[in-house]
């Protein structure tokens, strides 16, 4: 037994003794009572309660409405957010709670309705008195005692009630069997005392002249017993309905000879509870049940009270019984309880020991293993210190070839700039050949830039760049530099300023370095900052502080947070960015910071701009000796690298977005290519000979392509945004593009891009830097064959329009002409009107246009291009061809196959198995 098991043992151990039997009530009653403020109301409560003590699955939830329709209406849907699994209801009146009832009963709720009935058919079970056989007794008791012959006066309880209605109608029939007996009044009570007085109080002489009072309930005869007593009418005799066994109840008034009699009116409490009981343990119910009842009068009055008072003794003696039964149960819970416990702790002890036993030898065994790895991990530690060594050694060396290949970079390039500023100062050169040589002058420029921020980086990570530290007034120091970026300001209309309201703020910082970092930020805030926008310079000095601050605000295009997570660190470039960069000059910004002990933060929000703030130190106590410039010494502050990105700025803002074709030529061309220098050379080499289009970005290139639809798409890989993989896959996917050849253009010529691109259906990769005849001959030959393609495979009607006397609308209308039928060959209801509310002709314009363009019907072009798709999706797909059928448009497979065998001479079966064919 290993040690795991035996604590997995001890803990279900554990859980067992913490078990407890659970008493807690598995359902709810809820009870709403139309009034609780008789005796025999709470007589019908008291029964529930006792009835409950055999139930202890069961909660009971009482609510009384006190006799108030709009409060039980409310209580019941209180009831019902309780959760309660069955609703015993007592209306007040029968209209007015049926809708609350029928919602409880629609929820999947059982309803029994008690003593009062309500006006719905939607409940489980009705439990009530037979009330219209109380007003029967009632009536014939009294014709007995009158023999026949009298007047009677009628009370009756709260109007609306179905007591009320059914004793009524009881107390009614039965008269009609004795024409001597007149009901010479109704009055109604409410069931209530001071309400019945003051019914009496208002038909006094009609009281004076009954000879007989039937109250609907014992307090209605009371109250009226008391008024004719009150008024010296001793000669009236009261029957009351209830029978309840309280004081001044029912039986105990009929005993003192105050009521006549008392027809005994079972509450159903203990009926009630028994039935929900049986109901919640998936017993069927009877729909109705009515309790018997019996007249009490003088000749039984003592034998009930006997009986009842037997009852009551029974039923006390059940409850104390009850309540010792609780207190023994809890008392064998408690013990019950102990001995798990005392169980338990002696299973643990065991346990414990055994545990003890397996622990001692795995310790050991725990022991030898730890042994054997030390001694593996010591073998590991000094094979590690002797790969470190050599991983130095080549990184060493790495950086080493870095450094120098870095150097020798600047030798070829200077070979490069020399000629090249040669050939610019001669006077013979055309206006085309100035551009292309100040074009490679830039980029030489722009190489040699990233070279020395190269070695630079190299030099500081290296630890031999040397720091010669000075003490200079920044507002003076950062003026300077502003003012080499006042024309750009100007040229873009730029909020450009500083602002300083502390004067004669000093810092020390080498200057040779110091200005690098405000040229890159100040290279990059105008390069995101657009027209009229801002960018502002703010230096101050915190009071109590030994470090000056400066803040390099735009309100540009900003960086998302992922950018802004990874702006410092090195070759690190955002595919959000509209504009892209090396990954080297924050990086290097933010090593020159760090050696001057300073610090540097970046605050961006996407679209809302950015914010540098750089703290460098007020005094030279954090310099070494040898770091601080002497005043012997001199230095040499080149300020070439501001050169370099005035040049670059203000022919990138020179550029134009969109370039207007002036000859119309055979085949149209798009390029997409984020470098502008590139992308307007080759959008200048190739529009001698194709209509083209350029963009400069992802988005703007998709928006094009769909706009014009040109014959082929020159696209490069690396864009902002939506990159060239993306665009290649949406143009593919999309109908409208998916013909058209895509040329992808990429600095990268790894197999694995390679391949990635052609799995994206490309037509050709082609890596930079490339051929110019390469790639011209590579655009005439993918079109070339195309062209061949299409006449031999499809033959369809677009291949007769004449490309070369064409005018450039004609195209225009051919191709979107074509796109809404290849939009809606799917749709067996498209028709020529679809066609001309589309295009906004009339049908007569649009047959002469096609006619003269494709030289054939339009009908005819629909049924060719929906021939044309079924021909793709049989050869291409596993479509039945009942599917393909439809696909493409046709109403039925039926006239599917006859179009088809008529223009393609065969059969769809045919078509789609060829080797069946020949060997028929």
């Amino acid at each position: 037994m290993s040690p795991r098991l035996v604590i997995s043992i001890l803990l279900i151990l554990l859980l067992c003794s913490g078990c407890q039997r659970d008493n807690t009530p598995r359902y709810r009653i809820g009870f709403s009572q139309c009034t609780g403020n008789d005796d025999w109301r709470r007589n019908m409560l008291t029964e529930m309660k006792r009835e409950l003590f055999y139930h202890p699955e069961m909660e009971l939830l009482y609510r009384d409405a006190e006799s108030d329709n709009k409060r039980q209406v409310q209580q019941i849907h209180e009831l019902l957010a309780e959760k309660i699994d069955i609703l015993l209801v007592s209306p007040n009146e029968a209209v007015p709670l049926a809708p609350a009832i029928a919602e409880v009963y629609n929820k999947g709720i059982p309803v029994i309705i008690l003593d009062r009935k309500a006006a719905t058919d939607s409940f489980t079970a009705y439990i009530g008195g037979d009330n219209y056989n109380i007003g029967k007794l009632a009536a014939e008791y009294i014709a007995g005692q009158l023999g026949g012959k009298g007047n009677i006066i009628e009370i009756t309880g709260l109007r609306g009630s179905s007591p009320t209605v059914e004793r009524h109608k009881g107390f009614l029939d039965a008269l009609a069997h004795y024409p001597g007996l007149k009901l010479t009044a109704t009055l109604e009570g409410g069931w209530e005392a001071d309400k019945t007085r003051q019914s009496a109080i208002n038909n006094k002489a009609a009281i004076h002249q009954a000879d007989v009072v039937f109250a609907q309930n014992d307090v209605m005869a009371y109250s009226m017993y008391r008024y004719c007593r009150e008024n010296g009418l001793q000669h009236i005799k009261f029957i009351g309905v209830d029978a309840s066994p309280y004081p001044d109840a029912g039986i105990d008034l009929v005993s003192r000879g105050i009521l006549s009699a008392s027809l005994l009116y079972p509450s159903g409490g203990k009926e009630a509870i028994s039935m929900a009981a049986d109901i919640l343990a998936g017993k069927k119910a009877a729909r109705n049940t009515l309790l018997q009842t019996v007249l009490i009068d003088s000749s039984n009055v003592k034998l009930m009270r006997l009986q009842i008072d037997k009852i009551q003794a029974q039923h006390q003696e059940i409850e104390k019984q009850q309540s010792l039964l609780q207190e023994q149960r809890r008392l064998y819970q408690d013990q019950l309880h102990l001995l798990r416990i005392v169980a338990t702790t002696l299973c643990v002890a065991f346990l414990l020991g055994i545990v003890l036993y397996f622990l001692l030898r795995t310790n050991r065994r725990i022991n030898r293993q730890l042994k054997q790895q030390r001694d593996e991990i010591l073998q590991q530690r000094d094979q590690l210190v002797e790969m470190t060594a050599k991983a130095q050694e080549a990184t060493e060396a790495k950086f080493a070839f870095f450094t120098n290949i870095s150097h020798e970079f600047r030798t070829p390039l200077t070979l490069i700039q020399a000629p090249l500023e040669n050939l610019l100062t001669g006077r013979q050169l055309s206006s085309a050949q100035k551009d292309q040589l100040h074009l490679m002058q830039r980029n030489v420029t722009r190489l040699m830039r990233l070279v020395n921020q190269l070695l630079e980086f190299r030099r500081i990570e290296s630890g031999k760049l040397q720091l010669k530290v000075s003490e200079n007034e920044l507002s003076a120091f950062v003026t300077d530099i502003m003012e080499a970026f006042r024309g750009i300001a100007m040229s873009k209309h730029i909020d450009f300023r500083l602002i300083s309201r502390q004067p004669d703020i000093t810092a020390w910082f080498d200057q040779r370095l110091f200005d690098r970092v405000l040229y890159n930020l100040l290279s990059n805030a105008f390069k995101f900052t657009p027209d009229y926008g801002k960018v502002h310079i703010s230096l101050e000095k915190p009071e109590h502080s030994t470090a000056a601050v400066i803040r390099i605000e735009d309100d540009g295009a900003g960086m998302d947070e992922t950018t802004l997570a990874h702006a410092f660190e090195l070759f690190y470039q955002s595919r959000e960015s509209g504009h892209k960069g090396t990954g080297i000059g924050l990086a290097l910004t933010r090593e020159i910071i760090s050696l001057h002990h300073g610090t540097i933060e970046v605050q961006s929000h996407k679209g809302r701009g950015t914010a540098f703030t750089i703290s460098l130190p007020c005094n030279s106590d954090a310099f070494a000796p040898e770091e601080i410039l002497q005043d012997a010494e001199s230095i040499n502050i080149i300020n070439d690298p501001l050169q370099r990105y005035l040049d670059e700025r203000e022919h990138i803002s020179g550029i134009t977005t969109a370039a207007t074709p002036v000859t119309e030529h055979a085949h149209s061309l798009l390029l997409i290519e984020d470098n502008p220098d590139l992308n307007h050379f080759l959008t200048d080499y190739l529009r001698g000979n194709y209509e083209s289009f350029h963009a400069s970005g992802g988005e703007e290139g998709l928006q094009l392509a769909f706009r014009h639809l040109p014959d082929l798409i020159l696209c490069d890989i690396m864009l902002p945004g939506i990159d060239g993989i993306q665009v290649l896959h949406t143009l593919k996917k999309d109908i409208r593009t998916s013909h058209i050849p895509v040329i992808l253009l990429s600095a990268n010529s790894s197999e694995e891009q390679r391949i990635k691109g052609m799995q994206h259906q490309a037509d050709a990769y082609i890596s930079k830097p490339f051929n110019l005849k390469y790639l011209s001959e590579t655009i005439a030959s993918i079109l070339s064959n195309r062209a061949l393609l299409k006449d031999h495979y499809i033959a369809g009607p677009e291949t007769r329009l004449n490309t070369h006397q064409s005018s450039k609308s004609d195209r225009q209308f051919v191709n979107s002409f074509t796109a809404i039928v290849e939009d809606n060959l799917g749709n067996d209801h498209f028709s020529v009107e679809d066609i001309c509310q589309q295009l906004s002709v009339s049908k007569m314009q649009l047959y002469r246009k096609v006619r003269q363009l494709l030289d054939c019907n339009v009908n005819d072009y629909i049924l060719d291009a929906r021939v044309k798709k079924a021909k793709y999706l049989l050869a291409n797909s596993s479509q039945s061809i009942s599917e393909i059928a439809y696909a493409c448009g046709f109403s039925s497979p039926a006239y599917f196959s006859t179009v088809f065998k008529a223009r393609s001479k065969q059969t769809p079966k045919a078509f789609r198995n060829p080797t069946t064919k020949n060997s028929l």
